[in-house]
């Protein structure tokens, strides 16, 4: 799909017709949009596909009563954590670089650097990731043919962590429904660009 159209036509959906996504086919849709860019490149996200009934049911429990029917009626559900240990991450990212300069960066000196990270910062950092991801995945999932929403509403504690039996490293962000729907969802009104742009 042409982007221009993709990024007009692109809106929230709340409502799924129930009809579950092959595994193969959301691990598909998760790879592409992992091809979304990162500070460094060092991809600190981390997603869960959620098909255990009873993970599920659990997780529910956890979300505002508003948001559990998209979920219930979702051909898939994603929660994406973010992962806090970015020293980890790199290291780990190191052992599969074979370029001898990028893995002394990643081995070496990204990990001094984000030691020195503030928890205000690390948090900009992963929401920033998140954020940058979250759009890609939205966009690649309207680009297969599906609708999906972005939940914020829910308890975005380590109680997520031990329902999805996730190491306490990531730290929940969001949760993703999508699926097959005969809602495309409706533009939202937008400020006009003499309101969001500037020219100095």
């Amino acid at each position: 799909m042409e982007f221009e159209l993709l990024n007009k036509e692109r809106h929230a959906v709340r409502t799924f017709d129930g009809v579950k996504i092959p595994t193969d086919t959301i691990k598909e849709i998760l790879m592409d949009a992992h091809l979304a860019p990162s500070g460094m490149n060092i991809q600190s996200w981390h997603f869960v596909i959620v098909e255990d009934k009873n993970k599920l049911a659990a997780l529910l429990e956890e979300v505002k009563p508003q948001n559990r029917k998209q979920i219930e009626e979702a051909g898939a559900v994603v929660v994406l954590f973010g992962d806090q240990d970015l020293v980890a991450r790199s290291l780990e990212m190191g052992e599969f670089e074979e370029d001898e300069l990028k893995k002394e960066r990643l081995m070496t000196r990204y990990p001094l650097m984000f030691e020195g990270f503030s928890e205000e910062y690390l948090n900009t950092y992963l929401s920033i990731s998140t954020g940058l991801v979250t759009m890609n995945l939205m966009y690649v999932i309207k680009n297969r043919g599906y609708e999906g929403n972005i939940i914020l509403e829910f308890n975005r504690t380590s109680k997520i962590n031990e329902i999805l039996d996730v190491d306490m490293r990531y730290r929940p962000e969001l949760i993703i429904p999508f699926g097959a729907s005969l809602d495309t969802g409706e533009a939202s009104f937008r400020f006009p660009s003499e309101r969001v742009i500037e020219v100095r």
